[in-house]
């Protein structure tokens, strides 16, 4: 009895599979061009030349720049919330939480990620269907980073007062790093905020009884 030859992927397959990975190139390349340049002289043409694609293959999956943008912006999202996850899961018995939550956070918003988040905020000012995107997207990004926090620290966004403090440390941190991108704060001044960052949470979580 011959043995049974193997089976092979659907071309289907094989097609979902390769659309799969343009995609990733093209929002990966969107992501590296918003870190690196203004918003105003990223095109199709840029992003396709930079992803390594065709702008003929890259319109295929994403007809407009919009949609390029719509697609990248969740991905922007799942990789910050991935990074969040992988911060807060990497706390180790005896370290403190709170240090390690807003130094880690901190050093993040001076990466590519981040960079990419604030052109688009930047560039939404003058763009309603860009500025509505955000919005809708962003909700959702904050209710699933208030989960992760949830789930991994038992950071209680549902508290009034933990919500507090959790929303003063985020903006306060977001506006300095806005204000380190134009010369605005020092090192001193940077480091002063933090602690007090640090302060506002811990004293939640105190008041709070945790």
């Amino acid at each position: 009895m011959t043995a049974a030859a193997p089976r092979r992927r659907g071309s289907g397959q094989k097609q979902a599979e390769k659309g799969a990975q343009l995609r990733a190139q093209v929002m990966d390349a969107a992501i590296d061009c918003l870190a690196e340049m203004p918003y105003s002289e990223i095109s199709m043409e840029v992003i396709a030349n930079r992803a390594g694609v065709s702008r003929g293959g890259m319109q295929y999956y994403f007809p407009t720049r919009l949609d390029v943008l719509q697609a990248t912006v969740g991905h922007l999202h799942r990789e910050r919330l991935d990074i969040f996850r992988n911060d807060l899961s990497s706390l180790r018995h005896g370290d403190d939480a709170i240090d390690h939550i807003i130094d880690s956070h901190w050093r993040h918003l001076n990466e590519r990620e981040f960079r990419a988040y604030q052109e688009l905020i930047l560039a939404a000012r003058s763009e309603p269907e860009l500025a509505d995107l955000l919005s809708r997207s962003y909700s959702a990004f904050i209710r699933e980073w208030h989960e992760i926090a949830r789930e991994l620290i038992g950071w209680d966004a549902d508290k009034p007062g933990m919500a507090l403090g959790g929303n003063v440390a985020h903006y306060l941190l977001e506006g300095m790093a806005y204000g380190q991108i134009g010369g605005q704060i020092s090192e001193q001044e940077i480091e002063t905020l933090l602690d007090y960052a640090k302060s506002v949470m811990r004293r939640e979580i105190k008041e709070t009884g945790r």
